[in-house]
């Protein structure tokens, strides 16, 4: 299966209070957020581990580190370039450091929003959007893109 797909078949899939998931025990953290270890589940899924590597061979459980690591090699595209299959880091508050983190299903330049499927968020605008409850698409503005990597 691909990225996508493998993404697409995790939408509903809601976690065990608190932060208890299948992503989680595989990366060995569970209880903690998740919405990093969720796509590097995803990638691990598709044999892409090594593209997104950032903190283990499994890939990255931080945003901040994930996000820093695709900065180093040179892998971040602007937004407007987004593309499915790559990693969007939003910013949610004004703290200078990626709090959450998802897959590019679509780029809507027309509208300036990016379609995604993120762990750990929540199903609409009420609820954490950085600390949810499952696996959702979710349509996000430009303003709240920090960054895009390609992988």
């Amino acid at each position: 299966m691909s990225l996508l797909d493998i993404a697409k078949a995790e939408i509903g899939t809601i976690e065990v209070p608190v932060n208890k998931t299948k992503y989680g025990k595989w990366y060995g953290l569970n209880g903690q957020p998740w919405c990093a270890m969720f796509v590097s589940w995803c990638f691990n899924e598709a044999g892409l581990s090594k593209s997104i590597a950032a903190q283990t061979p499994k890939g990255f459980a931080s945003c901040d580190a994930g996000l820093k690591w695709f900065a180093k090699k040179n892998k971040l595209v602007p937004v407007g370039q987004a593309q499915p299959g790559d990693i969007v880091f939003f910013q949610f508050d004004e703290d200078a450091q990626a709090d959450h983190v998802g897959i590019v299903t679509y780029n809507n330049r027309l509208t300036k929003n990016l379609n995604c499927i993120e762990g750990n968020t929540s199903s609409g605008n009420a609820g954490s959007q950085s600390n949810g409850d499952g696996v959702y698409k979710r349509k996000r503005s430009y303003s709240l893109v920090m960054a895009v990597a390609r992988p």
